[in-house]
C-alpha cells in the first residue's frame, strides 16, 4: 500500500492513487505539519498551539486527539503512517512518499527535476485563520519557493547558454506560469526565440512581457528589454529582389487613435489591418504584413530607417477618432526613402460608410503607385464588411479573441459574431468568422466532435461565400473546409481563388502552402510559402511548420528540418513528420527521439491520457492530414513506420467522415 503526500500546490494524499479526503481542514493541516519533516517528532503542545491557539491547554490536545482520530479513519488500512505517541505525533518517512523531500533533494543537487517537481506554493489552497499556523505556511511557502525559483533561473541561463531550445522554453514558460512578471525569464526567451530565427516569436514574447508588467506591476519594460526589443525589430530586411521596376512595397503602420476612450484602441487597429487587407488585394503591390509593421512602429523611427528595417519603399500612416455616431479617419502615404508625402486624405466616416471608406482608401493607395494597375482590378478589389460601426466593433473584437487561440477565446469570439448577425444577418464577414472559431475546434481543439464542428464549419463557409464571393477570405477558409473533408477539386478551386483575390495577405499565403502540398503541388507550396515568410518576416511559429510541410512532401528532407525544428511543437503531429524527416535520412536516433515526443503529445492532446490502442495513432496522423496523392499517402506511411511507429496497411486509405 502507497501513501503519497503532496504539500506543493494543491494539497492531497493519495492511497494508492486515490485521493483521501478529511472531515476537516484543521486535520488536513495537522498530516501537511507531519508531512513536511517526515520522522520528526512533534510535541503535542506544540502542534496543538499551531493549530488551536485560542483554546487552552486541555481543550487543544482533546481537539489534536479528535483530528488524529478522523486521520485515522480516512487513512483506513494505510493509518500506521502517522505514529502517535503520548507526547509526541510524527509521520513514518519509511511509510509514505512526500513531495516536498524529492524537491529538496532536488534543489540541493540543482537537478533539471526541479523544474517538474515544484508545483507550486507550498500548501497554496490550505489557508487557515489560525495565525501560528499560517506564519509557518507562508515562511515555508517563501523559502521553498524562493530556492525552487533560483535553481530554475539558474537552469534557464545554462539552458539558453547551451542553445537547448526545448529545455529552456519548457524552464521559462513554468517560471511565468509562477510569476508572470518575472522579466528576467521573458527576455531569456526572447533572446532563444531571436537566436534560432524565429524573431516572431521574440516579438511575441516582448509583448506578453509588456502587457504582465503593466498588469502585475504597472511598469514599463527595463531599457534591458526595449534594448532586446530593438534587436528583434531590426533584423536584416529581406532582399527585394523585384529591383526598382518591381512591384511597390508598401507597409501600413498602425494607426494613431486621437479618442479619449482608451477601449477605442482596438478600433485604430482593426482599422489599419483592415486597409492592410484592402491594400494587399492588388496583384501589382506587395504588402508587408501587420506583424512586422505594427512590431516596427513602436520604434518610433524616421520613415527611411522604418523603411529600411521593413524592406518597404512606401508607408501608409494614420489615425482615427469617433467622431459623433461615425469616425474621422486620416491617411497619408510617404515615400520612405524621402520622406515626401505623395497623397493624404480625410474621412468622415458615417456609421453606414465603413465599407466605402476602406476600399476608397485601398483604392487610392494603389492608384498613386500603380497609376496602370487595370480598372477591373480595382473594381474587383473591394470587399464588403460590415457597415455599421457597432457591428464592425464586434467583428474587430471577435478577431481579436481568436488571435487567442484557446477554447474559450472561440467562444467569446462565436458571441461576438453571433450578436454581429443578429444586427446583419446578410454579414458575410460574421460568418466567416463563425466558421473559423468552428474550424479551429475541429482542426485543433476538439477532436472528440469533430464531425459537428466539421459541419458548424462547413455551413458558415459556404454561406460567406455566398454573401460574398470577392472576399479572399472567404474563399481561404471554405477552401481549407473541403480539403479537410477531402472534396480536393473544389478545395483546389477556393485556395487558388483566394490567392488571386489577395496575393499579398501572409497569413493566408502560409496556409496556402500548406493546402498545395496536401494536393499534390508542393513546388507550388515551397513558393508560397517562400513568399509569406518574406512579407512578414516577424511570423509567429506556425508558419516554420506551414512551411515545412511543402518541403516535406517534395523529398526535401534538409530543407524541411531546417524549417520544423524551429517549432517542433506548433501542431500536435510535428513531431511525427519530424520524425519521418529524420529516418528518412537515416538519422534513427534523432527518428525515434522525435517520435517518442509525438507519442507524449498525442496521449496528451488526443487520447485524453489513455494509451493509444495499435495503430491509432498513424490512422489519426494520416486522418488531419488530407493528401490528394496516393504516393504521398504511401510516402508518409513509410516514413512513419521507418521512425518506428505502428502503421496499419489501410492506414490513410479509407475516407474521412464527412
Amino acid at each position: 500500500m502507497s501513501v503519497s503526500i503532496r504539500l506543493l500546490g494543491r494539497f492531497a494524499v493519495l492511497v494508492d492513487g486515490a485521493t483521501v479526503g478529511f472531515p476537516t481542514r484543521k486535520a488536513a493541516a495537522l498530516i501537511a505539519i507531519l508531512a513536511r519533516e517526515p520522522g520528526r517528532a512533534h510535541a503535542r503542545d506544540r502542534v496543538a498551539a499551531m493549530l488551536w491557539p485560542l483554546s487552552d491547554g486541555a481543550q487543544a490536545r482533546a481537539s489534536l486527539r479528535q483530528a488524529l482520530a478522523q486521520i485515522r479513519r480516512a487513512l483506513g488500512a494505510a493509518a500506521g503512517c502517522v505514529a502517535a505517541g503520548p507526547d509526541a505525533v510524527r509521520l513514518v518517512p519509511e511509510a509514505a512518499d512526500v513531495d516536498v523531500g524529492r524537491l529538496e533533494r532536488a534543489i540541493a543537487a540543482a537537478d533539471p527535476a526541479v523544474v517538474d517537481l515544484y508545483g507550486g506554493p507550498f500548501l497554496d489552497d490550505l489557508a487557515l485563520r489560525e495565525e501560528p499556523f499560517e506564519e509557518w505556511r507562508r515562511a515555508e511557502a517563501t523559502r521553498l519557493g524562493d530556492r525552487a525559483i533560483a535553481v530554475m533561473r539558474r537552469l534557464l541561463d545554462d539552458a539558453v547558454a547551451a542553445g537547448a531550445a526545448e529545455r529552456a522554453i519548457a524552464i521559462g514558460e513554468r517560471l511565468l506560469a509562477l510569476d508572470p512578471g518575472m522579466e528576467e525569464a521573458h527576455r531569456a526567451l526572447m533572446t532563444l526565440h531571436l537566436d534560432r530565427g524565429a524573431p516572431g516569436a521574440a516579438m511575441r514574447q516582448y509583448e506578453r512581457c509588456r502587457d504582465a508588467l503593466a498588469r502585475v506591476l504597472a511598469v514599463r519594460p527595463s531599457p534591458e528589454t526595449e534594448a532586446l526589443r530593438r534587436r528583434i525589430v531590426a533584423p536584416h530586411p529581406p532582399a527585394d529582389d523585384a529591383g526598382p521596376a518591381g512591384p511597390p512595397t508598401v507597409a501600413v503602420m498602425p494607426f494613431v487613435d486621437l479618442s479619449a476612450d482608451p477601449a477605442d484602441r482596438h478600433l485604430a487597429l482593426g482599422i489599419a489591418e483592415d486597409v492592410i487587407a484592402e491594400i494587399s488585394r492588388f496583384r501589382p503591390l506587395r504588402v508587408i504584413a501587420r506583424h512586422s509593421s505594427f512590431a516596427v512602429a513602436q520604434e518610433g523611427l524616421a520613415p527611411a530607417e522604418a523603411g529600411r528595417r521593413l524592406g518597404a519603399r512606401y508607408l501608409l500612416t494614420g489615425s482615427v477618432r469617433r467622431a459623433g455616431c461615425g469616425i474621422r479617419a486620416v491617411t497619408e502615404l510617404i515615400d520612405a526613402a524621402t520622406g515626401h508625402y505623395l497623397w493624404m486624405h480625410r474621412y468622415d466616416i458615417a456609421a453606414d460608410g465603413i465599407a466605402d471608406a476602406l476600399a476608397d482608401i485601398g483604392r487610392s493607395v494603389a492608384g498613386a503607385l500603380v497609376p496602370r494597375i487595370d480598372a477591373a482590378l480595382l473594381q474587383e478589389g473591394r470587399r464588403k464588411p460590415i457597415d455599421r460601426l457597432g457591428t464592425y466593433d464586434l467583428w474587430l473584437r471577435a478577431l481579436a479573441r481568436l488571435r487567442d487561440g484557446t477554447a474559450e477565446s472561440h467562444v467569446e469570439a462565436r458571441i461576438c459574431l453571433q450578436r454581429a448577425l443578429e444586427a446583419d444577418p446578410h454579414c458575410a464577414r460574421a460568418h466567416a468568422g463563425l466558421s473559423l472559431t468552428w474550424f479551429n475546434e475541429w482542426s485543433c481543439l476538439a477532436w472528440e466532435r469533430w464531425e459537428e464542428t466539421a459541419d458548424n464549419a462547413y455551413r458558415h463557409a459556404a454561406e460567406a461565400v455566398a454573401r460574398d464571393p470577392a472576399d479572399h477570405m472567404t474563399h481561404a477558409i471554405l477552401g481549407r473546409i473541403l480539403l479537410y473533408r477531402r472534396d480536393f477539386a473544389r478545395a483546389e478551386r477556393h485556395i487558388e481563388r483566394a490567392v488571386a483575390l489577395n496575393p499579398n495577405d501572409a497569413d493566408m499565403l502560409v496556409q496556402a502552402a500548406l493546402a498545395f502540398a496536401y494536393l499534390g503541388d508542393p513546388e507550388r507550396g515551397i513558393a508560397a510559402a517562400d513568399a509569406a515568410i518574406r512579407l512578414n518576416p516577424l511570423h509567429d511559429d506556425w508558419y516554420f511548420a506551414h512551411a515545412f510541410a511543402p518541403r516535406l512532401l517534395a523529398r526535401d528532407f534538409e530543407g524541411a528540418l531546417a524549417l520544423g525544428l524551429r517549432a517542433p511543437d506548433a501542431a500536435t503531429d510535428m513531431r511525427a513528420h519530424l520524425a519521418v524527416a529524420q529516418a528518412m535520412l537515416g538519422r534513427t536516433d534523432e527518428a525515434a527521439a522525435d517520435m517518442a515526443r509525438f507519442r507524449a503529445h498525442f496521449r496528451a492532446n488526443i487520447t485524453g491520457g489513455r494509451e493509444p490502442e495499435p495503430g491509432e495513432a498513424a490512422r489519426w496522423i494520416l486522418h488531419v492530414n488530407p493528401l490528394r496523392r496516393a504516393e504521398d499517402r504511401a510516402f508518409l506511411r513509410e516514413g512513419l513506420a521507418r521512425a518506428g511507429l505502428d502503421v496499419p496497411p489501410d492506414a490513410g486509405e479509407a475516407p474521412a467522415p464527412g
